[in-house]
């Protein structure tokens, strides 16, 4: 019997959903499968009123499976996708949903984080958006993360692809709370107890959402500019990293920003430059299909 990799628990109003796909909870396909019968489990039970999104092992999540890059899994094609589903089943729950990350949250494992109506990281938790480097996107990270830092610090975290620690983001609007290693379960379910008891109004909740903050800055359009002579002589995928970023800016709501980015991804995720990158990055030898061990992922 195949063992579930999200499991669900509850305790009084409140659901405590736990990614556990070892060794670094990404999202398969099945991973995400699972979690988004989890999700509609938690929005359906009238008992649940608020839900907890955590992990076990040895951090939040890596976000997506490499090894299914170029495959009928790949992430926004195959259903649930993480953004096109998964993030869209969270913003629509009708409850708030807590993120709480350890250890790492990297790629589409903070994406998910950053779709979450709060969030909290313990002191020790590695961040990363590193899809750049893996010649694609983070997707929606394009029009989340500049709502929360401002356009060109957003644009540098994606660009340079470096892991930065949870207290890197303790003045900025990223996190609600960084709070001591192994407390943030225990803080999350303690805010989550808060918040059933105070059952927030649908509009509170929903200003909760990352997708409904305005692009902060004085100038957006300047800080546009700015990122732009940080790009490297030639084209490539830092160049369609700004076109998204500048749809996260022009477009008239997030939505819209999404459906330019989503376009974006998907020429990249088309290509061929994609196999390369999986194949280099997993050690397998070019045109091959990697083989790994799970414990080497």
């Amino acid at each position: 019997m195949v063992e579930p990799r999200v499991q669900r628990a509850r305790q009084g109003q409140v659901a405590v959903l736990t990614l556990d796909g070892p060794p670094v909870n990404a999202f398969s396909l099945s991973m995400r499968r699972e979690l988004h019968e989890a999700l509609q489990w938690a929005r359906e039970d009238e008992a649940v009123g608020v839900v907890v999104l955590a992990a076990s092992g040895r951090g939040f999540s890596v976000g997506g499976d490499i090894r299914e890059f170029g495959t009928a899994a790949a992430a926004a094609a195959a259903a649930p996708g993480l953004s096109s589903h998964l993030h869209v089943a969270i913003e629509r729950m009708g409850k708030p949903v807590i993120a709480v990350v350890h250890g790492f949250a990297l790629g589409g494992g903070l994406e998910t984080v950053l779709a979450c109506h709060y969030r909290i990281a313990e002191q020790d938790a590695l961040l990363a958006l590193p899809e750049v480097g893996l010649g694609t996107l983070p997707l929606s990270a394009t029009q989340r993360l500049p709502r929360l830092l401002g356009v060109l610090a957003a644009y540098q975290f994606m660009f340079e692809e470096q892991r930065k620690p949870a207290p890197a983001f303790m003045h900025t609007a990223l996190f609600d709370q960084v709070v001591e290693p192994g407390q943030g379960l225990a803080i999350a379910c303690a805010l989550a107890a808060d918040l059933a008891a105070e059952s927030l109004s649908p509009k509170d909740l929903d200003q909760r959402l990352v997708c409904h903050h305005p692009i902060p800055g004085v100038n957006p359009e300047q800080d546009l500019l700015d990122a732009g002579r940080l790009l490297p002589q030639s084209d490539g995928v830092p160049q369609v990293l700004l076109q998204a970023l500048e749809a996260a800016v022009r477009s008239e709501n997030f939505n819209a920003g999404m459906d330019c980015a989503r376009r974006l991804f998907d020429q990249l995720m088309a290509g061929d430059d994609i196999l390369r990158n999986r194949d280099r990055f997993l050690g397998a030898p070019p045109g091959r299909s990697p083989h790994v061990d799970p414990k080497d992922a």
